[in-house]
């Protein structure tokens, strides 16, 4: 994931990735709303940290929020769904789950391709693929 011009590990799939504002025990409310603007997977140099020069050949699949507004940014940043996002007294019930991403100690987590999302359909449109915004 890349936001607000830096890249974070998630500890699960983009579309999974929940508010962290407390309801009466947590929201469930995935970031990735239907009524929010959606990042865009890309492919971008691997870096190995901020100011150095990329691994030489490597590229890496990345989510990319650095299209949306700023506002947008932050909420992702700070991991509120959007009900939560304008309410900031709001108590979080637990600690945003984002880690900076080092790509030598994060190895693993490196795709060289673009993933190919399949949305699940209806019987009647069974073995279609969609591309997932």
């Amino acid at each position: 994931m890349q936001l607000l011009y830096i890249r974070y590990l998630a500890n699960r799939p983009v579309g999974e990735i929940q508010c962290v504002a407390q309801t009466r025990r947590r929201c469930t409310t995935p970031l990735l709303a239907p009524q929010t603007a959606a990042g865009l997977w890309t492919l971008v140099p691997t870096a190995t940290m901020h100011g150095q020069l990329p691994l030489p050949g490597e590229v890496m699949a990345v989510y990319a929020l650095t299209g949306l507004p700023y506002a947008e940014q932050l909420r992702w940043r700070t991991q509120r769904c959007p009900e939560h996002a304008a309410i900031p007294t709001a108590a979080d019930v637990t600690v945003t789950e984002w880690e900076p991403f080092d790509p030598l100690l994060h190895h693993e987590h490196i795709h060289t391709r673009l993933p190919t999302l399949t949305r699940r359909q209806g019987p009647a449109c069974r073995g279609g693929k969609a591309a997932q915004p």
